[in-house]
């Protein structure tokens, strides 16, 4: 889980502090693997890119939607004994100047987007995301059949799920 201690105005311009929590087991994670591919190249870019240079606006919406879309799905509250995390507030969070302020933190700090993200992605999911991608895409160029890329998903999705499950037991 991920809480985030968050400054913002309510609508009558009155400042105001609260505490978000965002929270995605790892089956959510697997919902959201283009999403997360999206952010990763994104941060990738960002790290090799000249301070000066200047950004696609194509590729400031992409982020935009991506990092939106993970938020919305990662939104929540988590129980007294901490053993549900509670998200029937997506919607209510979405009309919220808690979203608007938490999105526009997120796309103006890069430091705190990688934050999120971090606290967001399992353990080591991260890296098993990224090998998966740089995996299926060297198959796609090698115009691997539809069978070997299925067997490979399969091989990665048991890789995953082995990390996942080490990373419990431990």
């Amino acid at each position: 889980m991920y809480e985030l201690k968050l400054p913002f105005k309510d609508l009558k311009d009155k400042p105001r502090n609260t505490v978000v929590h965002f929270n995605l087991f790892e089956r959510e994670v697997f919902k959201l693997l283009v999403e997360f591919q999206a952010i990763f190249a994104w941060q990738e870019k960002l790290q090799k890119a000249d301070p000066n240079g200047v950004t696609d606006t194509a590729e400031v919406i992409e982020f935009y939607n991506n990092l939106e879309e993970i938020l919305l799905a990662a939104y929540g509250e988590p129980d007294a004994d901490d053993l549900h995390f509670y998200k029937a507030g997506r919607y209510k969070f979405e009309e919220s100047v808690m979203f608007n302020a938490c999105m526009k933190l997120f796309v103006e700090d890069q430091l705190a987007a990688n934050a999120l993200i971090d606290g967001l992605m399992p353990k080591g999911l991260q890296e098993l995301v990224q090998r998966a991608d740089a995996s299926l895409a060297e198959m796609a160029k090698s115009d691997a059949t539809d069978a070997q890329l299925r067997a490979e998903i399969d091989k990665l999705r048991a890789q995953i799920s082995e990390q996942t499950s080490e990373q419990k037991a431990s």
